[in-house]
């Protein structure tokens, strides 16, 4: 299929115009497209471009400067998967399924919030390596109490739109795995609560009802997210052209790039000018608009 621009944002029919005058100045033009609803608060529409674009890389650059400079999603993508045909979709979960990254939120309980925050973000950020940082966090919360899960648990909360995304993928047989590089206690309530196929994430050693500040089998990391997501294809047989990944973090960056579709959602810097398709101006909900959905289509659906 065609290759699309979507645009994300407060828009206007100005905007669109010059829009299309900025694409037309490129050597290239499409069918524009209004996908949600003109009384949405915030509007999609997306342009299936019937000129090849000679560079994706120089035009995917210029499209996140225009997201910088104007606050408005651009967004492009080279071909448009179909949902109707299902597939595979892989998410992170912590600041992507969940507004929250679990070993911080642990960290306050432990009273050391601040100081494994400040790691965490350096981590996502890419600036320190994952693995590293993460044996480090995790060691300075030994000795805290194995029964505080359950209420950092219940105090997160979970990202915008993600009922809505699951119920529509869903609808259309699609497989969804979570891939996290947190915890398997929350991860588990994740995929319980909106009916995913499989998690894949990291396993506290608990001992005594205590922490013991290690981890029990292999870190999911970046190397391992993708290495998961060829594996859940190759099981499910599913066509690679069907394949989303979402994720926010420095260690999502290769399976955002290895997927047909691979969102940065809210991501840190780094992560949206290395990642395929950087979004900001919607939660989950907004892959589906990626997938070509209309507002309208999209509400019958998650009802």
């Amino acid at each position: 299929m065609s290759a699309s621009i979507t645009l994300i944002g407060s828009l206007n029919s100005e905007y669109l115009d010059q829009f299309n005058a900025w694409l037309d100045a490129r050597g290239l033009s499409g069918s524009s497209t209004l996908l949600t609803d003109i009384e949405d608060s915030v509007l999609v529409a997306q342009v299936r471009l019937d000129t090849k674009v000679a560079d994706p890389v120089d035009i995917t650059t210029e499209l996140l400067a225009l997201s910088d400079e104007t606050g408005i999603d651009h967004i492009y993508q080279s071909t448009m998967l179909d949902i109707r045909l299902g597939g595979v979709a892989v998410f992170d979960m912590d600041s992507t399924l969940i507004k929250a990254e679990v070993m911080d939120e642990l960290a306050v309980d432990a009273g050391i919030g601040e100081q494994i925050a400040a790691v965490t973000a350096s981590a996502m950020r890419g600036e320190i390596d994952f693995v590293e940082s993460f044996v480090q966090r995790l060691a300075l919360l030994k000795g805290l109490s194995s029964e505080v899960m359950d209420g950092v648990y219940n105090r997160i909360q979970h990202m915008d739109g993600i009922s809505t995304l699951m119920k529509v993928l869903h609808h259309y047989g699609w497989h969804t795995a979570i891939l996290s590089g947190g915890f398997t206690y929350f991860a588990d309530r994740v995929q319980a609560e909106y009916g995913m196929s499989e998690v894949h994430a990291n396993v506290l050693e608990i001992q005594d009802k205590e922490l013991t500040g290690k981890h029990l089998g292999p870190i999911v990391d970046g190397e391992r997210k993708k290495r998961l997501l060829a594996e859940i294809v190759e099981q499910q047989q599913a066509n690679w052209k069907q394949t989303i990944a979402c994720g926010d973090g420095a260690n999502d960056l290769l399976m955002l790039n290895h997927a047909a579709l691979g969102v940065a959602l809210h991501a840190k810097p780094l992560v949206r000018k290395q990642a395929p398709c950087p979004m900001n101006n919607l939660g989950l909900d907004g892959i589906l608009y990626l997938l070509g959905m209309t507002s309208s289509e999209i509400r019958k659906l998650s009802v």
